[in-house]
């Protein structure tokens, strides 16, 4: 049943779970290819993180990374719902296979680019295409699941991607650290971070021929097992801009009108700002003030993609039967709390533990999140509706991580000793209090209802 309101039980089928989805084989290929997809992204996120610790200090390593940040954000921000618009009249399967070929291609790129130019900024217009092309893949991918699962196993199947794709996550980040950092690139002439954009281009190509295979086995599978139609009216398509401007006016719409998108879409402000402050700050501390490089980094990433693991996992199973607005609000307030913790204990052996406990937290906030936009998206609308969810989650984190970058900046110059432990601090506490008078707003909502009732 649809969480439409904080009152309406959860009857959530006991036999739909993990491994229902996992049996059925057009979302088990869709799987393996959003996976290797993934560790494309985290491999040429740790190299240009690389690239700009290289010429960042202590004290102006925030502020770089706010700059890219923005460079990841914008894609989303300019072009979110519109991408989600185009996604929702084209085929998703090829839409995911043309965009890994041209990311492939991309990525592959940008060592000769730089090395022919010297300048950054070549490299962040690269990077801006390769991000738009991912927030087309992760568009059409969020698009094309309910169309693989039923209904009642929508829960089960975000679990499944949110879980095993950070497998992906762990493989990316703490493989790409160390890989990165390995010598043995330099008997071939390369940098480091040019190493780490060749495989990168490498797990875009195999994404490609995955997802072809994909398409072809599930097209297959389609014409045996037919899926019974929706009974969502869908009405035909156009494809003018002016209908594109509509569809997009028409979402924000439904999303301010409907309480349980609504809900939602506030709750990925919050995410966005914890995430926007742990990469700055975080990644900032390990990096450059303590003096642990990418490697570094790329262990904390992956500490991070195992505690996603362990809570997504949880949540499509245990967590099944779970209110999933209270589990965000709760869950929102424990990462707070985790960031706290962190900044009195401002060491490496205490961000690994936080960093694997943040990430069970954050693992059923994530799954209820897309849940609950999957069951209020209309059937021809998914498209828009994520990359919306992708335009203010991107906004929001660009936003946070400039402050926080700029706050970090601000700090050092005026003589704080240990500026990026105090940001943290505060951002916790910012966070921590939202969540509570999240949850708190929810009891009283309820208590009203009944007393209506």
């Amino acid at each position: 049943m649809a969480d439409s309101g904080v009152l309406v039980p959860e009857s959530v089928s006991r036999d739909q779970g993990i491994g229902d989805v996992l049996r059925r084989p057009p979302f088990s290929l869709l799987l393996i290819g959003q996976t290797l997809s993934q560790l494309g992204d985290k491999l040429h996120h740790m190299a240009l993180i690389a690239l700009v610790g290289a010429g960042a200090t202590a004290n102006t390593g925030g502020m770089e990374l706010a700059k890219l940040s923005v460079v990841f954000t914008m894609p989303v921000i300019l072009f979110g719902p519109v991408a989600g618009a185009l996604v929702d009249r084209w085929d998703k399967r090829i839409t995911m296979i043309v965009c890994d070929s041209l990311r492939a291609t991309i990525v592959a790129s940008i060592p000769w680019l730089y090395s022919t130019t010297q300048h950054l900024w070549i490299v962040y217009a690269v990077a801006f295409l390769v991000f738009l092309l991912g927030l087309f893949f992760n568009s059409a991918k969020m698009a094309l699941i309910p169309e693989l699962v039923e209904r009642d196993q929508l829960l089960a199947a975000n679990a499944a991607l949110t879980s095993i794709g950070r497998v992906a996550t762990v493989v990316g980040i703490v493989g790409g650290g160390l890989l990165i950092g390995w010598t043995i690139w330099r008997e071939f002439g390369w940098s480091d971070y040019a190493a780490g954009f060749y495989l990168d281009a490498i797990s875009y190509l195999v994404s490609v021929l995955t997802l072809v295979v994909v398409s072809i086995l599930t097209v297959a599978h389609d014409r045996q097992t037919p899926r019974v139609a929706e009974t969502t009216v869908v009405h035909p398509v156009k494809r003018s801009p002016s209908d594109i401007v509509g569809g997009v006016r028409t979402t924000f719409g439904l999303i301010r009108k409907d309480d349980s998108l609504r809900f939602a879409f506030g709750s990925v402000i919050l995410l966005a700002a914890f995430a926007s402050t742990v990469y700055v700050v975080m990644t900032a501390s390990v990096q450059t003030v303590m003096g642990m490089g990418t490697q570094g980094v790329g262990y904390l990433g992956g500490l991070l993609a195992v505690g996603l693991i362990i809570g997504s996992l949880a949540m499509g199973t245990i967590g099944r039967s779970w209110n999933k607005r209270h589990t965000i609000m709760l869950s929102v307030s424990l990462v707070g709390g985790l960031m706290v913790l962190a900044s009195v204990f401002y060491r490496f052996s205490l961000f690994a533990p936080v960093a694997v406990m943040g990430g069970a937290v954050l693992g059923p906030i994530m799954v209820s999140q897309d849940t609950l936009l999957h069951e209020g998206a209309p059937s021809n609308g998914r498209g828009l509706i994520f990359s919306t969810r992708d335009l203010v989650l991107g906004a929001a984190f660009m936003t946070c991580a400039l402050l926080v970058g700029a706050t970090v900046w601000v700090l050092g110059t005026a003589g704080f000793r240990e500026p990026y432990r105090l940001a943290l601090g505060v951002a916790g506490v910012l966070i921590c209090v939202a969540g509570l008078v999240g949850e708190a707003s929810i009891l009283r909502h309820t208590r009203k209802r009944s007393a209506r009732e």
